[in-house]
């Protein structure tokens, strides 16, 4: 359920207004405006959002997957066998 509070409301009660966030989105508003969103989280939640809202780490992923298309990518085997001799490589 997404609940609506304006900014002099959040200053006000803070506190009360990130517990609810919990349990549902929160919008912020400004004169009746959208201004911003509460999205409550779970510590083991943190970094997927950060990487789902990564506009850099979106473009990389856009940019593998063109990479992977026009190469055609390489199997399983071959990519095991480099990150073997890689590894074997940085324990020298």
């Amino acid at each position: 359920m997404v609940q609506f509070v304006n900014i002099r409301e959040m200053k006000n009660r803070l506190s009360e207004i990130i517990r609810r966030a919990k349990r549902g989105d929160v919008v912020v508003t400004s004169r009746g405006r959208p201004k911003a969103i509460l999205h409550g989280i779970q510590e083991e939640e943190l970094e997927d959002y950060l990487l789902a809202h990564s506009k850099k780490f979106q473009e990389s992923l856009k940019a593998s997957y063109r990479e992977y298309k026009r190469t055609g990518g390489v199997s399983l085997e071959i990519l095991i066998a480099q990150t073997e001799k890689e590894l074997a490589r940085l324990r020298r």
